[in-house]
C-alpha cells in the first residue's frame, strides 16, 4: 500500500520535530551539481492518473530531457520538518509516467499530506494566512513540477496559483495544492505521442525536477512579468499595554500583485503556440497594535514601519515602531519588469 513506501523514509529521519519556518530561495532552470543519487525504496502504488513501469519510446527513440527546473530550500535543523515534506513529496512523484495522451495528478500521486502518512508538520498557508500544519513543502514540489512541466510543452489542465507570493520560485510559475472538502489540485497532461517520464530529487536544500521523453525537445521561452500592484490594507488592533508612542508590528503587510505569464512554444514539427495566463495575487493587511487613545491620524496612511510608497506624513510626535517576535515578514519579491527562463532545445540526457 503506499503508506507502506514512506515508513522507510519516515524511519530515516524519526527525529523530525514540529517546527514553525518559511523555506526561502529562487527557482532556475539547471540541475545543482550536489543532487544526489536515487536511493532503493519500495514502489508506489500507480494511482489511476499514472504508472511507474518503464515506459516504451520507439525502436529508434531517443530519450532526453524536455525540461527541468530546481528550487532551493532550508534544510538546517529550525527548518528540518519542512524539508523532510519536500523529500516526502519529491520521492511520491519520482518515477511517475504520463503515457501519450494521459494526465497526472499531483494529489493523486502524493496522497494525504498528514501525520498519518508520513507528513511532518511545519508552515503551510491556509485561507489566505500561514498556520501549523502537516505537509508544509508539498506546494513546492508541485510548483516545481508545474515550472519544468512548462518548460516540458506539457499541457496545463488544471492549476491555482498561491494567495501570496512563495520564496522559492517567481509569481506566475507556482502551484498551490491541497486535498479536503475543497481540493486544488495540479493536473498536468502529456500532448505527445510518446510516454513522458517525471523525476524528482530533493537533497541538501535543491529540488529538481525534471521531464523525460522522446526527443527533440521543444523550443520553451516563458516570461514571467509584474503588470499591477494594489497596496495593502491595514488593520488596527488597540492594546492598554501598548505605550502612547509605540507602534507593534503584528503582521507586515504584502502588497497584491497582477502577474502575466507567456510560454512561447516551438515543437519539432516547427508548430508554434503562444500560451498567456494572468494570475492575482491578493494583499495581505498589515496588522498593527497600539494604545486605546492613539489617534489613528498619527500612523499616516500606513503605518511607520511599512513599505508602501509615498506615506503620508503622520501628525505629531515620532512613533517608535517595534516588532513582534511572532511577527511573519512577507517574502522578497523581485520587482523586475520580467524574467526570462529558456530551456535549450536538446539538452543532454540525463545519465
Amino acid at each position: 500500500m503506499r503508506w507502506l513506501a514512506r515508513v522507510a523514509l519516515v524511519a530515516a529521519l524519526a527525529l523530525v520535530s514540529p517546527v514553525v519556518a518559511v523555506a526561502a530561495g529562487r527557482g532556475r532552470s539547471a540541475s545543482p551539481s550536489a543532487a544526489s543519487a536515487p536511493q532503493e525504496r519500495e514502489p508506489w502504488s500507480p494511482a489511476a492518473s499514472s504508472e511507474r513501469s518503464a515506459p516504451t519510446l520507439g525502436p529508434d527513440a531517443r530519450r532526453v530531457t524536455l525540461g527541468r527546473f530546481v528550487t532551493t530550500f532550508a534544510y538546517d535543523a529550525e527548518h528540518r520538518g519542512r524539508a523532510f515534506n519536500v523529500e516526502l513529496a519529491a520521492q511520491a512523484v519520482d518515477g511517475r509516467v504520463i503515457r501519450a495522451g494521459g494526465t497526472l495528478s499531483f494529489n493523486e500521486a502524493v496522497g494525504e499530506r498528514t501525520a498519518s502518512f508520513g507528513f511532518a508538520r511545519s508552515v503551510v498557508l491556509r485561507d489566505g494566512m500561514l498556520a501549523e500544519g502537516a505537509g508544509g513543502g508539498a506546494c513546492q514540489v508541485a510548483s516545481t513540477l508545474h515550472a519544468a512541466a512548462l518548460l516540458a510543452g506539457l499541457d496545463v489542465v488544471s492549476r491555482a496559483p498561491h494567495s501570496r507570493p512563495s520564496a522559492y520560485i517567481r509569481m506566475g510559475f507556482d502551484a498551490t495544492v491541497a486535498l479536503g472538502p475543497a481540493p486544488i489540485d495540479l493536473r498536468l497532461k502529456n500532448p505527445t505521442a510518446a510516454p513522458v517520464v517525471v523525476h524528482a530529487r530533493a537533497h541538501r536544500g535543491a529540488l529538481d525536477v525534471w521531464l523525460e521523453g522522446r526527443g527533440p525537445a521543444p523550443e520553451v521561452r516563458l516570461t514571467s512579468e509584474i503588470v499591477g500592484r494594489v497596496g495593502y490594507p491595514r488593520t488596527i488592533a488597540r492594546d492598554p499595554l501598548v505605550p502612547e508612542d509605540v507602534v507593534k508590528i503584528r503582521s507586515f503587510g504584502i502588497p497584491g500583485y497582477r502577474v502575466r505569464r507567456v510560454r512561447e512554444l516551438r515543437l519539432p514539427d516547427g508548430t508554434t503556440r503562444r500560451d498567456v495566463r494572468e494570475d492575482v495575487y491578493p494583499p495581505v493587511p498589515e496588522v498593527v497594535v497600539v494604545a486605546p487613545s492613539l489617534d489613528a491620524a498619527r500612523l499616516g496612511r500606513r503605518g511607520a514601519p511599512s513599505q508602501a510608497t509615498e506615506p503620508d506624513e503622520p501628525a505629531g510626535p515620532e512613533l517608535r515602531t517595534e516588532v513582534e517576535p511572532t511577527a511573519v515578514r512577507p517574502v522578497v519579491v523581485q520587482l523586475r519588469p520580467s524574467t526570462l527562463v529558456t530551456l535549450p532545445s536538446d539538452p543532454a540526457p540525463r545519465r
